[in-house]
């Protein structure tokens, strides 16, 4: 239950009085204006007689759901020492919800056990026709991985 809540469907006869059986003591609704736009006149000023009303929300995209302090909070306590298992423990939230806002993102993934020579050898011998079983012996790489590296070549 809450006074002000954020709608993202439209706000139709059936949907308000759910809202209404589920928030008794509501005074605010959020809603983009998109969906403002698409709501009756009629519903609009049976919402304002009931002392309910309805702010237009000019940001697109659904409202954020962890503000800055709780980003300032995860970071302090992070760079204090505490892991990631601990912080999401003691926030009461999710690991992945940590990895998300601490402000260092996680590093890339390891490079490529294949070096670019290699890679571009790959890429000639395909094109000079040779089968790759072919280059997959000659090279001692899997054939899935030759297919992988022809797939992803940026010159081919």
């Amino acid at each position: 239950m809450s006074s002000k809540i954020h709608v993202n469907k439209p706000l139709s006869s059936k949907l308000i009085i759910e809202i209404l059986d589920e928030n008794p003591d509501l005074e605010e609704i959020n809603c983009p204006l998109s969906l403002y736009e698409r709501t009756s006149e009629i519903y609009l000023d049976a919402l304002g007689e009931l002392g309910i009303t309805i702010n237009i929300i000019e940001s697109r995209g659904r409202p954020k759901k962890y503000d800055d302090d709780l980003k300032d909070q995860i970071n302090e306590m992070l760079n204090s020492g505490l892991s990631v298992k601990t912080v999401a423990s003691k926030l009461n939230i999710d690991s992945k919800t940590v990895y998300y806002l601490k402000k260092d993102k996680l590093k890339q993934g390891p490079k490529s056990k294949y070096s670019e020579k290699t890679r571009q050898e790959i890429v000639e011998m395909k094109n000079n026709g040779t089968p790759v079983s072919k280059i997959s012996e000659k090279l001692n790489i899997p054939v899935r991985t030759i297919y992988y590296i022809l797939k992803n070549n940026k010159n081919t």
